[in-house]
């Protein structure tokens, strides 16, 4: 898509905005004003910046609010892909298994997965470490000639294939290195501890909790992508197929991730407190961090979670980007406020746009 097809953006908005409440402690006034505060800043930034959609799901202070920014040139989108906020589905599952006395997070690799022995020193990665982004494993998606495949529409798609991507010396276990890889080889994981496809496990473990409105594996062709590293050079890139697997390809809407957000953090019914706690057993990102705005950084990570702090405020969850998507669900705990979002572009000017303009927006009005 070029720029003449987004120049209708700024004059031309579909807006969805849709108002619930749900055992309100707050004054009626003070709670139109925080929606209404929220509503015109992103907006302003929507049109402004020429995005293509986003979908916003908040519940703070008693009150819902949900919200769709459509520009008049793109489609109405349904569904979104949520990127690597599929990782903290996955690593929710993974840590059903574990209480469930299946696997153990000290437990090797090795146990579950074949053809990785060729890595050298595989067989002292556990699942721990795949968990936390600390099994040297290098990232798949990082390979020089992965994009261009997508590009050329010859992604791929097997566990063998990513694997060929993947250097065969390990960087140092141990280390924060975030790499798509580790949550490719879970998928094994799942797969020889079930017996089972792992994208039927996962959208079966989901469907359980009364959560089938998130799946994996979902075809994406009636889903609109946009990719900009400028707003010059912005390119409709819906026919690219990029196979994330449990590193970021499952799909819901921005409700969808606030059903999961409430059910997992807020009303804590899909894990146990042991298991919770191994969700946030931190480790430093260091230069892997993620700045939000001037005020805020993703700084931590877990098993399979992430911790912002942003402006004196702790919340956890995961963001997610795809060369299509882009997603961020993040909950504070102390005041279950959960914040959902999701859009339906990417690249270096729209990943921009979002985390250091329309996600800091949102957080200031908190």
């Amino acid at each position: 898509m070029v720029k003449a097809l987004m120049s209708g953006i700024v004059s031309m908005v579909k807006v969805v905005f849709v108002i619930a409440f749900a055992s309100c402690t707050s004054s009626d006034a003070t709670s139109q004003s925080f929606k209404n505060g929220i509503e015109k800043k992103v907006l302003r930034i929507a049109k402004k910046k020429e995005l293509p959609s986003v979908a916003i799901t908040i519940f703070h202070d008693g009150d819902f609010w949900d919200f769709q920014y459509t520009n008049e040139d793109v489609d109405i989108q349904e569904i979104y892909g949520i990127g690597s906020t599929t990782k903290l589905l996955a690593a929710v599952l993974v840590l059903k298994l574990v209480e469930e006395e299946k696997l153990s997070l000290k437990d090797s690799v090795n146990t579950y997965v074949t053809g990785l022995d060729h890595m050298i020193n595989i067989q002292s990665v556990t699942i721990g470490d795949l968990l936390s982004h600390t099994s040297g494993l290098h990232d798949f998606t990082k390979h020089p000639s992965w994009i261009q495949r997508v590009i050329n529409d010859k992604t791929p798609r097997t566990f063998g294939e990513k694997i060929e991507l993947v250097d065969n010396q390990l960087n140092p276990r141990g280390v924060f290195e975030y790499s798509n890889t580790n949550y490719l080889v879970l998928e094994k994981v799942v797969e020889s501890i079930t017996g089972t496809n792992f994208i039927k496990v996962f959208n079966d473990f989901y469907a359980d909790h009364n959560l089938s409105e998130i799946q994996l594996g979902r075809p994406d062709k009636e889903i609109q992508g946009f990719f900009a590293r400028e707003l010059e050079t912005v390119a409709n890139v819906s026919g690219w197929r990029e196979y994330y697997g449990y590193a970021g390809e499952a799909y819901t809407t921005s409700m969808g991730l606030y059903k999961f957000s409430k059910a997992l953090f807020i009303e804590n019914s899909i894990l146990n407190q042991e298991s919770m706690n191994q969700l946030k057993e931190w480790i430093s990102m260091g230069s892997n961090s993620i700045p939000i705005g001037s005020k805020g950084k993703i700084m931590d990570y877990g098993n399979g979670s992430m911790r912002l702090f942003y402006d004196g405020k702790e919340y956890v969850g995961h963001s997610g980007g795809t060369l299509k998507y882009q997603s961020f669900l993040f909950v504070n705990e102390k005041e279950k406020t959960s914040i959902n979002i999701v859009t339906n572009c990417s690249g270096r000017y729209y990943n921009n746009v979002f985390f250091q303009e329309v996600i800091p927006a949102i957080l200031e009005e908190l």
